[in-house]
């Protein structure tokens, strides 16, 4: 045989070897996909008994991967055994290589989850095992680069098993879970009783509780329990609790408390914080630590953290805050909310970088305690402003020395709610004065005049229909307004000269005024109406009893404005105001007597008489009956009309003086022609008398 023929068998014989090689490879994988398939198809398919080593044929499996690999690894090599075989044969070697290695994954893959599976049985209680053989178990399932598994017909079986091996998992995991740690409730009629029970066995709770982690236990039910029956009972009513670390297996904590409770037993914060503490002491026995930064407070902190602490600032630290600057000074509410939030920190309930909502509380405590300092001020105020204004009270010459322009005020009455008010205002501007932080005393002062801003508005919704109705309501409403504001002028020094108080006082003043001044309008109303009845034009032989009555009840209204007013308004501003009604009541008597064309003898009588009523009862509203002629502009005027009807027109003649007599200072020269006329028939007499009367 020549060198080339034996090089040429060689090659031949190489080929040979090499294609059964790889033949023989496919047969073995052919025959282990048939028995993984029998297995397989037996236990999720048929549900039958076979009679194959599930070991053996494991290793068999791994085995033939090696195989496999070489066989690839032999094809996939450029060798002149393939390029003698042809192109066409290489091809159909490899794809037929190809297509067995698919199927042996698949096979491989579901001979593995058939181990995992039988697997199971083994663990015991060992639940981490457990656990990471169905993680394995569901990764091969949920392979997204196999498109073969999915499509075989013990695939939905295969997952089924999964999904109830998962089931069954979560199912001890649970009834052990509440072997080791239990939560009760029992309702009564009007109380209820809360009892948990943790077991003390670290080891155990530790291989349960992270187990339950890994599966991603729903701790909802749990977190709902401890917020709804022990942190909001505890944080917002009275509650018997008792936690016992010492007796037994367990560790118990038993709380009990009314389903309804009044606000005015809530416990104060001491005792919150002191109840919270023992609870977590308690419910410590379960805080297994899962990893370097989770444990189960911190899961637990997760769902409740935020509203527990949310509880715990409106319904009791809120309340809490001090009322008054010296509780202030005593109180420890600040250092008791740190070292709170430091045991929930240490409990690793709270996250020291992420969690700092009860320490930034604490923080603005300050803030807070003036905010309510300063609104219970004011709420006391308005509580002031609602009392009756009538319940007055007699201000001294030495304490009333106060001013509205030009008027000085002696002796007057004003309201006991505004002296308590006063007396409000001084205490806090005091306090004010007296205090070393600047931004309580700025916030004090800001206080005052809030009430101030706010008494006018407050008095007049409050008081509405009185100071509408009852003079002396709106008499004294002035003077207590005109009060605060003399109460700011006297204070200018220690406001800081703030201009926002002056603005104040004016409008205090003018709002004052304004009231009174509206008083004032409708009394003059009334006057008006009752001398309606005042009406002389269609008597022709007498006067008749209407005018008189009408001028008798005018009387009346100016008498009882008299005894609500004289004692309550200062002297000077009651002279004006019953001066001014008066004046206002004189004039319409001058002008509707003025408007009479023809005044016989009776009815000039009877006007004589009507006016004498007014002399002598008029001046009796005055405490010196001379302060009438000051006071009542048109009272002269009013006077000499009585003269002038009753006087003959020699008389009158002598009382103008050639426009240099007493008339003259308050009638005009047509005027006295006027009543000349209505009074004397047309004569030569009457002729010379009304020719003398010029104006000059």
């Amino acid at each position: 045989m020549t060198m080339d023929e034996s090089m040429e068998f060689e090659v031949i014989s190489g080929e040979l070897d090499t294609k059964k090689q790889i033949t023989h490879i496919i047969s073995k994988a052919k025959d282990y996909q048939d028995k993984v398939k029998e297995i397989v198809s037996s236990y999720y398919v048929d549900f039958l008994p076979n009679c194959y080593d599930n070991v053996m044929i494991m290793k068999t499996g791994k085995m033939l991967e090696d195989e496999i690999n070489k066989a690839l690894s032999l094809v996939n090599q450029d060798t002149t055994w393939q390029l003698n075989m042809g192109q066409e044969n290489v091809l159909q070697l490899r794809e037929e290589l190809n297509e067995i290695i698919l199927g042996y994954k698949t096979s491989f893959k579901l001979q593995t989850i058939h181990s995992l599976f039988e697997m199971i049985s083994r663990t015991g209680d060992d639940y981490q095992k457990l656990i990471h053989i169905l993680e394995k178990i569901k990764t091969l399932l949920n392979s997204d680069n196999d498109p073969i598994l999915p499509k075989l017909e013990c695939y939905q079986s295969i997952r089924l098993r999964y999904h109830e091996e998962y089931q069954i998992l979560l199912y001890n995991l649970n009834k052990k879970f509440e072997s080791l740690i239990s939560f009760s409730e029992k309702p009564f009629q009007n109380t209820k009783s809360v009892t948990i029970k943790i077991k003390k066995d670290e080891d155990q709770l530790h291989q349960v509780i992270v187990a339950l982690v890994h599966t991603n236990y729903n701790v909802n039910k749990m977190c709902k329990f401890l917020m709804d029956n022990v942190f909001e009972p505890i944080i917002t009513r009275p509650v018997s609790l008792t936690c016992n670390e010492d007796e037994g297996d367990f560790v118990t904590i038993q709380l009990s408390y009314q389903l309804k409770s009044s606000e005015d037993l809530r416990p104060n914060y001491r005792t919150i914080f002191q109840r919270m503490m023992e609870t977590f002491y308690c419910l410590g026995h379960m805080n297994i630590l899962i990893s370097e930064k989770q444990c189960i407070f911190s899961i637990i902190a997760k769902h409740i953290k935020g509203s527990m602490c949310k509880l715990l600032i409106d319904n009791c630290l809120q309340h809490d805050i001090p009322d008054t600057i010296d509780e202030m000074n005593e109180s420890s509410i600040v250092h008791a909310i740190q070292e709170f939030n430091k045991f929930l920190t240490d409990m690793l309930f709270l996250d020291n970088e992420n969690d700092h909502i009860l320490d930034e509380y604490a923080s603005k405590i300050e803030l807070l305690f003036q905010k309510k300092f300063c609104s219970n001020i004011v709420s006391t105020a308005l509580d002031i402003m609602k009392k009756d204004m009538h319940d007055m009270v007699l201000v001294e010459d030495r304490d009333s020395q106060f001013s509205s322009g030009s008027d000085m005020f002696s002796s007057c009455m004003v309201s006991k709610s505004t002296i308590e008010m006063k007396k409000l205002l001084d205490k806090i501007l005091s306090e004010a004065v007296s205090s070393n932080e600047k931004e309580l005393s700025e916030r004090l002062i800001k206080t005052n005049a809030t009430i101030l801003e706010r008494y006018t508005i407050e008095v007049t919704q409050n008081h509405e229909k009185l100071l509408l109705k009852i003079p002396q309501q709106t008499a004294l409403f002035y003077n207590n307004c005109m009060y605060l504001s003399f109460w700011l002028q006297k204070n200018a020094s220690k406001l800081n000269g703030n201009n926002s108080f002056m603005l104040i006082g004016s409008a205090l003043r003018d709002h004052g005024s304004k009231t009174f001044n509206n008083q004032l309008q409708n009394q003059r109303s009334l006057l008006l109406t009752s001398l309606e009845g005042f009406d002389v034009t269609e008597c022709t032989m007498e006067l008749g009893p209407e005018p008189q009555k009408a001028v008798r009840q005018c009387i009346r209204q100016l008498d009882l404005l008299k005894s609500v007013w004289q004692t309550v308004l200062p002297e000077a501003i009651y002279k004006t105001s019953i001066g001014g009604l008066l004046t206002t009541f004189c004039g319409e008597i001058i002008r509707r007597i003025f408007n009479l064309e023809d005044i016989t003898t009776p009815i000039g009588s009877g006007l004589v008489g009507l006016i004498g009523i007014v002399k002598e009862k008029a001046p009796q509203l005055f405490k010196d009956s001379s302060d009438i002629f000051v006071a009542v502009k048109n009272w002269t005027k009013l006077v000499q009309l009585q003269k002038l009807l009753d006087a003959s027109l020699v008389e009158i003649t002598e009382m103008w003086a050639e426009g240099k007599g007493p008339l003259t200072l308050n009638y005009k020269a047509d005027e006295i022609k006027h009543l000349i006329r209505a009074l004397f028939q047309n004569t030569k007499h009457r002729q010379t008398c009304l020719a003398s009367i010029v104006q000059l």
